[in-house]
């Protein structure tokens, strides 16, 4: 939770300009405090930028601020501009943010207020300690049932009890947790996870402890609150399955199977070559006019171990899970639209931006061969022939739509990226429609949703997914889409307790043993010396 504590002379001035009626100074600014408090919650949900953890900054909007942040006095002045005029400001603003660019305000507490975050990582337990056990350990992670509750109320202002089933189902996607899991993994980021940058730990560590807290308030259940976008998906508010790293979504879930679309958005691409190739002059078979994408779906590891050959120069086993990881994510950019530049650019907030290639691929060597192989550049050509078919298509057959500001640019026109996007993700969410579909008519109910992929608490089994893999391309009319399965496993206790009691069980018996190679027998000496 984010506490945020005013100073004394903030209240102190407000109430002599603002003297009546009683409280109602205090009143008013408790209420901005409470509006401040929620946006420094929500810009911590998502991973801090270097410059935002050494400068101390938050993201959040302004304008929420100020227009939330309550009135005062009989002419209703705004709390905001009468602490930024009598500057006693809580919050400093060091960027402003813009709506055209979508940019959030970047701002840093003032010597007028102090904060406090209950959810921030604490000090690490001595977990190694034999001392310690698993009960009490799950105790410092959970934190007692009023916190949770409080943590619940913040995040969910709106529940009620009379609240139907039917009602959740239809705001939230709620998620089962595995909540031992989840405590397992706290355990791992900060005892294990070495690799982790400290910022990242921190990130996964606050995650990870907002739905512990808000599922143990509300019976191990976690509430997604849907966002529709107007591109077709449906996101999540706040902390989801969508938006954590993969091993904490692993954590929250538990055992489980995971089934993607594989190369999806190609599949999704290739499934228009046919009706493209129907108006193209030249060679109509399909083979001959998308060599290289076709190479891509049917066999992408070997696909990816070539292009791997000729832009890196280390070859070594200890290289190639990371290079390839590197490719997975390049070949994933340019289907989306990223171009072979290295030129970077600045938005209209100031702020430098570099190509996502470059990002990808920061050696500039490896790059320059990324950039010039034969295979990346065929890749991106029959890329680009499918994108401009689209986007000609889309032009042609929805004239109307080209009028949707999402569709367009800051300046107006209509962007190929959008439209392309637009178009992807209403095919996405169609054909995981179908999975959904086709899964619950044989009695099976996913357990979480994040866009191409679905997650089931039991495997499928063959016959089902290829029957769901059937109405996918019969339904669609693509024959492209596939799906691959995949285990998870929830994280397992480090079993302390079992430790601990062998641990005393060793020393009882080395205890046991040292007395009984000392020992001396007691009674008749006559006795005991004929034992000798």
């Amino acid at each position: 939770m984010i506490k945020i504590q005013a100073n004394p002379q903030v209240l102190e001035a407000l109430s002599q300009t603002f003297p009546s009626p009683a409280y109602n100074a205090a009143r008013a600014l408790d209420k901005y405090i409470a509006v401040l408090e929620r946006l420094i919650f929500a810009s911590l949900q998502v991973p801090r930028t270097p410059e935002q953890s050494k400068l101390n900054l938050y993201a959040i909007s302004l304008q929420k601020l100020a227009n939330l942040g309550g009135q005062i006095g009989p002419k209703k002045v705004r709390l905001h501009k009468w602490l930024r005029d009598s500057q006693l400001e809580l919050v400093q603003v060091v960027t402003k943010g813009s709506n055209i660019t979508g940019h959030l305000s970047q701002i840093r507490f003032t010597k007028h207020a102090s904060m406090t975050d209950s959810l921030k990582p604490k000090e690490p337990m001595p977990m190694n300690n034999s001392q310690v056990t698993d009960r009490e350990i799950a105790a410092y992670l959970s934190g007692d049932a009023a916190a949770n509750q409080t943590l619940f109320d913040l995040l969910y202002p709106d529940y009620h009890q009379g609240w139907t089933d039917e009602y959740i189902h239809s705001q939230f996607d709620p998620v089962k947790v595995d909540v031992r899991s989840l405590e397992n993994y706290i355990v791992w980021v900060n005892q294990d996870a070495r690799l982790l940058s400290k910022e990242k730990r921190t990130t996964a560590i606050r995650q990870a402890r907002v739905v512990l807290g808000c599922s143990q308030a509300f019976n191990g259940w976690y509430l997604q609150r849907k966002k529709p976008s107007d591109f077709g998906r449906t996101y999540y508010e706040g902390v989801s399955v969508q938006n954590v790293n993969k091993e904490l979504r692993r954590a929250m879930l538990g055992n489980c199977w995971e089934y993607d679309i594989r190369s999806s958005v190609i599949a999704w691409k290739m499934g228009y070559a046919t009706s493209y190739l129907a108006q193209a002059p030249g060679d109509r078979n399909i083979r001959g006019a998308f060599p290289t994408t076709l190479n891509y779906l049917e066999d992408k590891g070997d696909f990816m171990r070539t292009v791997r050959l000729y832009v890196f120069r280390d070859h070594s086993r200890d290289a190639a899970d990371f290079q390839i990881k590197l490719l997975k994510q390049a070949f994933t950019a340019m289907s989306f639209g990223a171009r072979l530049s290295t030129h970077g650019w600045q938005d209209n907030a100031g702020q430098w931006n570099n190509p996502a290639l470059v990002v990808i691929l920061k050696n500039q060597e490896e790059r320059n061969r990324f950039f010039n192989d034969v295979t990346v550049r065929a890749f991106i050509r029959e890329q680009n022939t499918l994108d401009n078919y689209l986007f000609d298509q889309f032009k042609r057959h929805h004239p109307d739509l080209l009028k949707l500001p999402c569709l367009q640019t800051q300046s107006g026109r209509v962007s190929k990226a959008k439209v392309l996007a637009y178009l992807y993700q209403h095919g996405e969410t169609h054909v995981m429609d179908i999975v959904r579909a086709t899964a619950a008519a044989h009695g099976r109910t996913p357990i979480a949703n994040v866009h191409d992929a679905i997650f089931f608490k039991q495997r499928l089994g063959a016959e089902l997914k290829a029957e769901i893999e059937w109405q996918m391309r019969a339904q669609t009319g693509n024959a492209y889409w596939y799906l691959t399965p995949k285990e998870l496993h929830r994280y397992e206790s480090r079993y302390l307790d079992v430790r601990a009691e062998e641990s005393a069980h060793r020393q009882r018996i080395a205890a046991e043993q040292e007395r009984a190679v000392n020992y001396q027998p007691q009674g008749n000496a006559e006795f005991a010396f004929a034992l000798a």
